[in-house]
């Protein structure tokens, strides 16, 4: 009797308002103490709650078993989308580091005079006056070694920063399938706790999550789509040249991930090689297919096109996800993302900008009698 009695008292003056801090402190605790793995977290949960229809199709196959269903779906996505990347970036780690090596024995066969024949044959291409060639050559014959030494110290970064961030990004991708497990195989649980435990309605609980689901989807799949169709394209046509296919495909296909600048990060410096090697038909048609099929054709025309079929798909739950096709928000979104979380925030930072507006839109609906419209 006297535990019910405690039950049901009126809550003290003070007992809300100590509980409301104790709540803060615990978020705050355990944001501290879990953010090693936020980044890892909150990529497993974009590519979950992105795929989660694909789960919930396993589930008959697996005899219903969520735990089966689970497997087999983090399995699925790790073959599809994380396998790959991660070849990629230790492709290109192995490569920057047979590139260190053969330009280090370059660089250290160097001296000043050869440096200056060196700058000599190629500023006579340069539209520049003599006076001002021999200026310049004066100028690089006395801070050639500074020059050599900064070139040295800038393969070296680089090279440390490709394998550092390879090396970074594999432990991230094994904390992202870990999570990405329990993602499916507990998510709708989860989704029903937070419910729960929200101060707001459940319409407005529902809308915020289902703004999520569509989000995340419409981004990993347009991203993923448009992605494959430059990566393959590209590839294509790299073995009809002679070109290592399956090397640049695989650099096509994660750097279109970036916006407006994109697959040119690739393409750009092949078609420069061609020209010194005077390959100009490789370099022709290189140019052709970034500028025309990637840079226009895919990227500018099929891309918003993937965007409003799969926003029309989710219909209800596409509302609102015009965001996502709003070039402004993405490119500058999509850049700060970059900036601030790395390769990964090429999802991030999108994901971010479009569910703050997300919030705007629930409080704008929820006061609507209050705001001035006029």
């Amino acid at each position: 009797m006297s535990y019910m009695g405690f039950i049901m008292r009126d809550n003290g003056p003070y007992e809300e308002g100590f509980l409301i801090i104790l709540l803060i402190l615990a978020l705050v605790g355990i944001i501290w103490l879990f953010s090693p793995f936020l980044e890892a977290l909150f990529f497993a949960m974009i590519l979950a709650t992105a795929s989660y229809k694909g789960y919930q199709m396993l589930l008959p196959h697996c005899k219903q078993s969520p735990t089966a269903a689970a497997s087999a779906m983090s399995l699925l996505v790790f073959v599809g989308v994380i396998a790959p990347v991660t070849y990629l970036l230790v492709e290109v780690s192995l490569q920057v580091g047979g590139f260190y090596s053969n330009a280090q024995a370059w660089l250290n066969a160097q001296d000043a005079e050869s440096l200056t024949k060196l700058n000599q044959s190629v500023l006579s291409y340069l539209p520049i006056g003599e006076s001002a060639q021999q200026s310049a050559l004066v100028q690089l014959k006395e801070n050639s070694q500074k020059i050599l030494s900064f070139v040295q110290q800038a393969t070296v970064f680089l090279l440390e920063g490709i394998l550092g961030t390879t090396s970074s990004f594999i432990t991230f991708i094994g904390l992202s399938v870990f999570a990405l497990f329990f993602f499916y195989r507990d998510g709708h649980a989860i989704a029903h706790h937070l419910k729960v435990l929200s101060p707001l309605d459940n319409y407005y609980d529902r809308m915020i999550m289902n703004r999520f689901s569509s989000l995340s989807t419409v981004l990993t799949l347009s991203v993923l789509g448009i992605a494959l169709m430059q990566g393959v394209s590209f590839a294509l046509v790299s073995w009809l040249l002679g070109l290592p296919g399956m090397f640049i495909g695989m650099a096509i296909a994660v750097t279109s991930f970036i916006p407006v600048v994109g697959a040119a990060l690739v393409w750009i410096p092949i078609v420069i090689y061609a020209l010194i090697q005077g390959e100009y038909l490789t370099a022709v048609v290189i140019a052709f297919w970034g500028i025309v099929i990637t840079g226009f054709v895919i990227d500018n025309i099929m891309r918003p096109l993937m965007i409003n079929r799969l926003t029309q798909s989710l219909g209800v739950a596409g509302e609102g996800l015009k965001v996502a096709n709003h070039t402004l928000i993405t490119v500058l979104s999509t850049f700060a993302g970059l900036i601030h979380f790395g390769v990964i925030g090429l999802f991030f930072g999108p994901v971010i900008a479009a569910m703050a507006i997300t919030i705007f839109d629930v409080y704008e609906h929820k006061n609507s009698h209050y705001l001035d419209r006029s």
